[in-house]
């Protein structure tokens, strides 16, 4: 079922029902006002007439019958009787007209039909020569209720009518309300996925259309900016691949061009042993990279963040005293975090050995981590030549390496620590120290741990 034909069935029945308490309601004042006045004048003249027989006697019952039988104020047709021991003592007027039928003794003056509904009559009791006694006084009401039924028919006719134009009419302007709309549509299937560079035309009413296309169409530059980069990244993983690829095959070409003593042929064993592991480093930071761009949701778990923190400064140790670095540490205990152990694991490993490699021999590389305003601050900085400024608005892209690392690494490792920490609803930021030397701040929220 389409939305117009829903919005029109919604407003038919919506509609329809209006309709119905309108007409019901405005029945039922007609008839009410129809009646009234009819019905308060037929009692109040019983009522006048039985008195005045109630304090005459009988010599009064039959002209007052006969007088009451031949008025017109309230009809063209009457009939008037007295009932007293159930048998007729006086009547008057049109014999042919029907009666009404009363079944119990009535104490009180009240209304009742004819059986062909044709008369109303008025019942008034009183006492005639110490006997109770009934007057009755009836009109016939078909002028009354012809006003009455023709309004009905007229309700029952012109409703429907009205329905049926108010229905066409507003599945029309249901049509031309969500004509904007298939024309959102329209466009929509027009952008190819080679075409994400297309924006839908943006009306200019400020409305609910105007605010869906203008949300479309920022989507549609995300998907765009999500494209290049993918596109960006698939270029730049295959120029970064080929140049290792290129140099593994000539020197592997080189080493079979011409027979070679056993000392050449180990040192280009040697060369390609460490041009593929240099690739193969590679492959596994792009596929890291390429699982945490697929990840929404973390496997979340309790970390300790100082333990895990002391624990990768442990390992970290020996490469440390290799290079004759000291190795400073100041960590708060007990500092819980949320997240996955193994990718916070690597963001550490990965700065650590960045400040190791960018250090000179002899240096120093401090790491702390302390509490600061419910989330734990971890700083990890390096005695080294720090970063050039043209450079630190670019060290967290993809396949980016400084003038200070051309030969060093995959550009890849500080990508993967920006993407690690997004993912965990951190922050990540790098700035040159004044003393000298890089820093590096991992703010992450804590975990309260229940006791």
């Amino acid at each position: 079922m389409t939305l117009r034909l829903r919005l029109t069935i919604y407003w038919a029945a919506v509609f329809a029902l209006l309709l119905t308490v309108a007409g019901l309601a405005v029945f039922l004042l007609f008839q009410r006002q129809q009646w009234a006045k009819l019905n308060g004048a037929l009692l109040e003249e019983a009522d006048t007439a039985a008195q005045v027989i109630a304090r005459t006697g009988i010599a009064s019952m039959h002209p007052m019958v006969t007088r009451l039988a031949s008025e017109r104020d309230l009809g063209g047709v009457r009939r008037v009787f007295i009932i007293s021991d159930g048998a007729t003592v006086a009547a008057a007027g049109d014999a042919s007209a029907s009666l009404p039928l009363i079944k119990t003794p009535v104490d009180r003056e009240l209304l009742l039909d004819s059986h062909d509904r044709h008369f109303r009559y008025a019942l008034a009791p009183f006492i005639l020569n110490g006997r109770g006694a009934y007057l009755i006084d009836g009109v016939d009401v078909e002028r009354v209720r012809e006003p009455i039924e023709r309004l009905r028919l007229s309700l029952l006719l012109i409703l429907p009518i009205i329905l049926l134009i108010s229905v066409s009419a507003g599945y029309w302007f249901a049509g031309r309300a969500l004509m904007p709309m298939l024309e959102v549509t329209a466009g929509l299937t027009e952008i190819m996925p080679q075409e994400l560079s297309r924006r839908m035309r943006n009306p200019s009413r400020d409305d609910e259309v105007g605010h869906l296309v203008a949300a479309i169409n920022a989507l549609l530059e995300r998907v765009e900016r999500a494209a290049e980069t993918e596109r960006r990244f698939a270029a730049d993983a295959a120029h970064e691949l080929r140049t290792p690829l290129t140099l593994l095959r000539s020197g592997l070409e080189l080493a079979l061009h011409r027979p070679r003593s056993v000392i050449e042929y180990t040192k280009a064993i040697e060369a390609a042993l460490r041009d593929t592991v240099s690739l193969g480093a590679m492959a596994d930071d792009l596929l890291a990279l390429a699982r945490l761009d697929q990840e929404r949701r973390l496997a979340s778990e309790a970390i300790g963040w100082s333990a895990l923190t002391a624990e990768v400064i442990a390992a970290g140790e020996p490469l440390a005293r290799a290079k004759h670095l000291r190795l400073c540490a100041e960590l708060t205990p007990d500092l819980t975090v949320a997240g996955d152990r193994n990718h916070l694991r690597r963001l550490l490993n990965n700065l650590l050995t960045n400040a190791f490699a960018f250090t000179p021999e002899g240096g120093q590389v401090e790491v702390g981590l302390q509490k600061a305003n419910g989330h734990a601050l971890l700083r990890i900085a390096d005695s080294g030549p720090g970063i050039a400024e043209a450079e630190l608005p670019f060290i967290f892209d993809r396949f980016f390496r400084g003038r200070g690392s051309r030969d060093a690494g995959s550009g890849l490792g500080l990508s993967l620590c920006r993407e690690i920490i997004l993912l965990h609803g951190g922050e990540l930021a790098a700035a040159n120290r004044t003393e000298g030397g890089a820093e590096f701040r991992v703010t992450l929220p804590l975990l309260t741990v229940e006791p």
